[in-house]
């Protein structure tokens, strides 16, 4: 009741006032409110023998109750795409915007408090709380915590960085711009790609077909839809003469994969032949026509690993290389920028490659807090294995009691 009533409550405010706004907890008033809220919960732990209802807010009911509405609303916000969209009832209620929603917000308040007051009791009787659950307690109380009042001191701002060109400005969601405390400067962006594909293409009912012929070697081969493709001769990098349709090797911007290949119908015996291309933002791409209504095509080829290497100079003047991956960000103090995109027209001889820089100054309490909790997990496992060992050698080598009167006087 306790959960619904908050919701109940989150609802009207978010009808009535609208998104919540985190913007009062801007450091240091992020970091000074923090530090009152720990002190609160150590005073109603104090106060809890007079105060009835501070009780209530530790036991396992309310701590239950909490996690469960957290998990709804978990839910909730994976399911529902996040935008900035206000309309119907799920913008109206504020679900499209969850971390800026009133319900999400009471509850995540209330949640944290719970684990909160569960903190401080197993710090207050340590001596009889479980090491791995009092760890455990911490670092999810630490997450919660740097996560709410750390929230509107981080920063996401999207840099498009152009080859030898330094960059000290970047993008919020909103179209502001903002000073780095550094340039990036793009030296080099490396592309790994996937074999070329062919597909075959229906021009009268404007579709491709479902199977593909992979060019992962030079005499590739295969049958799409009643057709044998065979490939000829296959260049990695080709080009071609404005008024010619032959495509030859060449090692220059914008050089892109062609294929000469031989089209054969299975069943009436007709054969074509030609040379298919992807192109590229310098060359057409070139197409294999089967008569009047099919032809061979190769789209433009998949990105298999890209990477950006970049010097980013801070303003003390220490300048550092990085390779920039996707799921391998560089790090600046703290700041970390990552791999989001670059220029798709030009493939892999893109000059821009688009990074996302994000600061957040609660990440290292984050992180310590994150090698608490896998700690938990290893203590946990090593005392909970510790103890099934002894019972289990106990068991093994306590002697056998064959005296009848003993058995008597144990039953």
């Amino acid at each position: 009741m306790r959960c619904l009533l908050l919701f109940v409550v989150g609802i009207v405010l978010q009808c009535v006032v609208g998104d919540f706004d985190n913007g009062f907890l801007c450091y240091p008033w992020g970091l000074i409110l923090a530090v009152n809220y720990l002190y609160l919960l150590i005073l109603l732990h104090s106060q809890r023998s007079k105060w009835r209802w501070v009780n209530s807010l530790s036991d396992h009911y309310a701590s239950v109750s909490a996690l469960g509405s957290m998990v709804i609303m978990t839910i909730i916000f994976g399911l529902t795409r996040q935008d900035a969209s206000t309309e119907g009832l799920v913008g109206l209620l504020g679900f499209s915007r969850m971390t800026s929603s009133w319900p999400f917000n009471l509850l995540l308040f209330y949640f944290t408090t719970t684990v909160g007051l569960a903190v401080v009791d197993d710090l207050h009787h340590w001596r009889q709380r479980g090491l791995a659950a009092m760890m455990s307690h911490v670092a999810v109380f630490v997450v919660l915590t740097c996560g709410m009042f750390g929230s509107a001191d981080k920063m996401r701002v999207t840099v498009n960085a152009h080859l030898e060109r330094p960059t000290v400005e970047g993008v919020d969601a909103t179209g502001v711009s903002h000073t780095l405390p550094f340039a990036i400067t793009l030296k080099e962006f490396v592309m790994e790609e996937y074999p070329p594909k062919l597909y075959l293409l229906d021009t009268k009912m404007e579709s491709s077909s479902e199977d593909f012929l992979s060019v992962d070697n030079a005499k590739a081969e295969g049958n799409i839809d009643g057709w044998h493709l065979a490939v000829e001769r296959s260049l990695d990098m080709a080009g071609r003469m404005p008024d010619s349709e032959e495509w030859i090797e060449m090692v220059h911007t914008g050089a892109t994969p062609a294929v000469y290949l031989k089209a054969t119908n299975s069943a009436t015996g007709e054969s074509y032949s030609g040379w298919v291309s992807c192109g590229s933002h310098i060359f057409e791409p070139s197409y294999l026509r089967l008569g009047e209504r099919y032809a061979i095509a190769m789209p433009r080829r998949d990105a298999k690993r890209y990477l950006s290497r970049v010097d980013v100079e801070q303003m003390s003047g220490e300048r550092k290389r990085f390779d920039i991956e996707v799921n391998h960000p560089a790090r600046i103090g703290a700041w970390r920028i990552y791999q989001v995109g670059y220029d798709t027209a030009r493939g892999r001889w893109s000059s821009v490659s688009v990074l996302e820089c994000v600061k957040d100054g609660w990440y290292s309490a984050i992180h310590i807090a994150l090698w608490l909790m896998l700690s938990a997990g290893v203590v946990m496992f090593v005392t909970a294995g510790g103890r099934s060992f002894a019972k289990g050698g106990k068991s093994a080598s306590a002697p056998k009691k064959c005296d009848s009167q003993q058995k008597k006087t144990t039953l």
